[in-house]
């Protein structure tokens, strides 16, 4: 239940940087995303029939971080049914390592100008 209740935290805290659906990007087609290496993903899991799952592309087809994608993967972060619990973590960890690269900032909506 702990791993639950940060991730529920955690989501707080993106909504209120502005993570997530405002940033601008193009849209990927499910063809597009079935085609991405495994790699473009923030982690993978495997069911025990051997079915692999891929939660959270953030890369595109030449393995560049497409930031629009990495701030939405961000704020789904809490939506995902794990397997593993213990991937969520594994998952945040590298997402967060992302967006410390490209700076808080990228993630967030840009601020109107008064008149």
């Amino acid at each position: 239940m702990g791993i639950m209740r940060f991730l529920g935290a955690a989501v707080a805290v993106l909504a209120m940087l502005g993570v997530g659906s405002t940033a601008e990007g193009a849209k990927w087609s499910r063809t597009y995303i079935r085609q991405l290496p495994d790699s473009a993903f923030a982690a993978i899991e495997r069911t025990p029939e051997g079915r692999t799952i891929r939660h959270l592309p953030h890369h595109d087809a030449a393995g560049n971080l497409d930031i629009p994608h990495l701030c939405n993967a961000l704020s789904r972060l809490g939506q995902v049914k794990w397997r593993n619990p213990a991937n969520a973590e594994i998952a945040r960890r590298h997402l967060q390592e992302h967006l410390e690269q490209v700076g808080r900032g990228a993630c967030r909506p840009p601020r109107k100008s008064t008149p």
